[in-house]
């Protein structure tokens, strides 16, 4: 049993204490819990520290991180000269170099307060299946601090990338998780839509969840996201189906753009903004655009909107630390959040609204019955957990303390 006394539980307006059982899941939350009632219980002091359920980060890509830690060369600066890029550096994956890389970004993700991950994992004619076994290895030798969703993810398309369709087929067979997609990879507008029919075939045949890079361009004509947002509604897919980036309805007029953001909260497709990597890629005459899609159109729509680190240090960005505070914090100037209200949508960004793109049928969140899976924040509310990108020196999963993350400075 495990005590946590004088906890400031997200949203509520006192401190209360949290009592968690051996199997790992909540079973009280009052005030006046103390260890006379419970004789042999463990104690954490909160001592009015915030207390939120565990991050989630439903959009990274282990196998390419930390491939950029000698830097970055790129005369373009842009999405497709990133793709070039990776394109050597995957010919030359082998199976215990993405292990070993993977394994580092996941523990230290978790290091940070994520226990529950959803990484992309390249599926083409040049990593063939090499980065997906790689990854596989360390969901295995990490199963114990997190939850790793692996997504089968076609980055250089299906029917322009010759034997890609069949790699597909074979990376769900070898334990891919997800069906992902790339539409905007493809030549024309008929294998995009082609390839988004592929990616649903796929999610049918093994019962799956669908999350692809949707749109991911600042090219208005890149329309894929209202034919996924109809396919959803018309299989009755509602939850299981998350558009990532989805930036091209950002240029799109704004008729348009309203009428695409009507179907897509209809049809109930989640979208995933990850707003570090976009907003750093490039090149746009002045004025500069964010990258990012209609974030605050979109929240104020009603539609599940969530954010993510995406990457760590890779051919597409150099920076990143897997920090949900630290990529919350960007996320919040790129989408313009500056009130408590708006910052608190942005915190549910990176919790609640990422566990329903996660888990659509799970439970979540600190509550009697639910899996005991949270971060104590040395923090009085979410804003100055954002501006400070504060300390969690307690992380816990399946009720047991298993990391801790403390910020310091002095000044001497």
């Amino acid at each position: 049993m495990l005590i946590i006394q004088n906890a400031k539980i997200l949203g509520a307006t006192q401190t209360q204490d949290i009592l968690i059982g051996d199997n790992g899941r909540y079973l009280e939350i009052r005030p006046g819990i103390t260890p006379e009632q419970i004789p042999g219980a463990s104690v954490i002091d909160a001592k009015g520290m915030l207390v939120a359920p565990t991050f989630v980060n439903t959009h990274m890509h282990f196998d390419k991180a930390y491939t950029a830690i000698g830097g970055r060369e790129s005369s373009l600066e842009t999405l497709e000269d990133s793709i070039r890029i990776m394109q050597q550096i995957k010919r030359d994956y082998t199976v215990e170099d993405v292990k070993q890389r993977a394994v580092r970004a996941i523990r230290e993700c978790v290091m940070y307060g994520t226990t529950k991950l959803r990484t992309n994992v390249d599926i083409d004619n040049m990593a063939n299946l090499v980065g997906l076994e790689g990854v596989l290895a360390a969901k295995e030798e990490t199963k114990d601090i997190c939850d790793l969703q692996v997504v089968a993810f076609p980055q250089e398309g299906i029917f322009c990338n010759a034997g890609t369709e069949r790699l597909m087929w074979q990376a769900m067979e070898m334990g891919a998780d997800i069906a992902g997609g790339m539409p905007a990879a493809e030549w024309l507008d008929e294998l995009k839509s082609k390839h988004v029919d592929l990616v649903f075939e796929i999610a049918e045949k093994y019962n799956c969840l669908i999350d692809m890079h949707i749109d991911q361009s600042k090219d208005m004509f890149d329309r894929t996201l209202e034919y996924t947002a109809w396919l959803t509604l018309q299989k009755g897919w509602g939850g299981r189906v998350t558009g990532g980036h989805c930036t091209s309805i950002t240029y799109q007029n704004q008729s348009h753009a309203i009428k695409v953001m009507k179907l897509l909260r209809e049809a109930d497709v989640n979208i995933c903004t990850n707003t570090q990597v976009l907003a750093i890629m490039g090149i746009d005459q002045e004025p500069r655009t964010r990258g990012v899609t209609r974030i605050r159109e979109m929240v104020d729509m009603g539609i599940n909107v969530a954010t993510a680190q995406d990457t760590i240090c890779d051919g597409f960005h150099l920076y990143g630390t897997g920090d949900p505070l630290d990529y919350g914090l960007i996320g919040a100037y790129t989408a313009q959040y500056n009130t408590p209200k708006t910052a608190s949508q942005m915190f549910d960004m990176l919790t609640k609204n990422s566990a329903r793109i996660f888990a659509p049928d799970e439970s979540y969140g600190v509550a009697v019955g639910n899996v005991a899976d949270l971060n104590i924040i040395d923090a009085p509310n979410v804003q100055e957990a954002l501006r400070t990108r504060a300390s969690r020196p307690y992380i816990l999963k399946n009720g047991r303390v298993i990391a801790s993350y403390t910020k310091s400075a002095t000044l001497l």
